[in-house]
């Protein structure tokens, strides 16, 4: 019969700390989400990779005494997934292709992610100790929303309008705290009505290193599907207004959500008439711009 047995936990024969996560959504959010992921990546011999799944709020979690790395993140994304989660260093947010759509030419873009609430830790020590480990952790939303309104004329001839931006980061490193760029155009909804579109895109901020790098592009384009199933285009480089907007003019660089006015050349923009209306009528519903309909294969001019 063995004698004198520790008390403390074990873990597949590995002692075991006590960590307490408390996780403070004030100012964050006000809709938590489900619940968040948390991996500890061990920096020191003695530790161990853990893996696990808590509440919004936080939890208890056993940890082998060591120095960590660790990440947390909301798991309950629905365009947003996670690529590369064997190491602390290629652990990445990235949004996948908008297969589905119907639209020719979409495929090629990809999804604007949707809220992704995350904690980075570089380097955190766990005591070999009876005491369980407080930590208070503040998540931070690391997607970040752009809206816009043009005037537009020609409405009536729209059916759909598809919108993208190239040149904002599409993936985010976890680990990094930083935004990569993706080759692909991130896809956005827009809508039409009475003169006006309005919309939103979401993206993970500026890429890494894009505020000293002078060669960065931001394009955004619209493009108008009329009734005749043609399209017509037209491409803003809005570079210095995002730029400006992540610097601080107009609101800070922690903004999740801001406002962008588009550089046009004109106060507003023309759709030209169709050559070949359908139907005779030539016009829209009511001047308001829908959903995609049964109208015939639309290919969009996606480069």
């Amino acid at each position: 019969m063995l004698t004198g047995c520790s008390r403390r936990e074990l873990l597949d024969d590995y002692p075991v700390s006590g960590v307490d996560i408390k996780l403070d959504w004030n100012g964050v959010t006000d809709k938590l989400p489900e619940g968040v992921r948390v991996i500890f990546y061990p920096k020191s011999a003695e530790g161990r990779k853990i893996d696990t799944y808590l509440s919004a709020r936080g939890g208890k979690v056993k940890v082998p005494p060591g120095r960590y790395s660790v990440v947390a993140y909301n798991y309950d994304t629905e365009t947003v997934q996670i690529r590369g989660e064997e190491a602390y260093e290629t652990i990445e947010a990235f949004t996948g292709n908008c297969n589905g759509l119907g639209i020719a030419g979409t495929e090629k873009m990809v999804w604007g992610p949707d809220p992704l609430y995350v904690v980075q830790i570089d380097d955190l020590h766990i005591a070999n100790s009876e005491e369980e480990l407080l930590l208070d952790w503040k998540p931070k939303l690391v997607v970040k929303t752009y809206s816009f309104k043009i005037k537009v004329e020609g409405l009536e001839y729209v059916s759909s309008i598809v919108g993208s931006v190239e040149g904002m980061a599409g993936c985010y490193c976890l680990g990094r705290c930083c935004g990569i760029m993706n080759d692909a155009p991130i896809y956005f909804e827009a809508q039409g009505r009475s003169g006006e579109v309005t919309g939103s895109f979401t993206a993970f901020g500026l890429p890494e290193g894009a505020m000293s790098r002078a060669g960065l592009a931001i394009k955004f384009t619209l493009a108008f599907v009329k009734v005749d199933n043609t399209v017509q285009k037209i491409e803003v480089d809005i570079t210095d207004v995002i730029v400006n907007s992540e610097s601080g003019e107009g609101g800070g660089n922690d903004e999740p959500s801001k406002d962008i006015e588009l550089p046009l050349d004109d106060d507003e923009v023309k759709v030209d008439k169709p050559e070949n209306p359908p139907g005779g009528n030539g016009g829209g519903i009511g001047g308001d711009v829908g959903d995609w309909g049964d109208g015939g294969e639309v290919v969009l001019p996606v480069e």
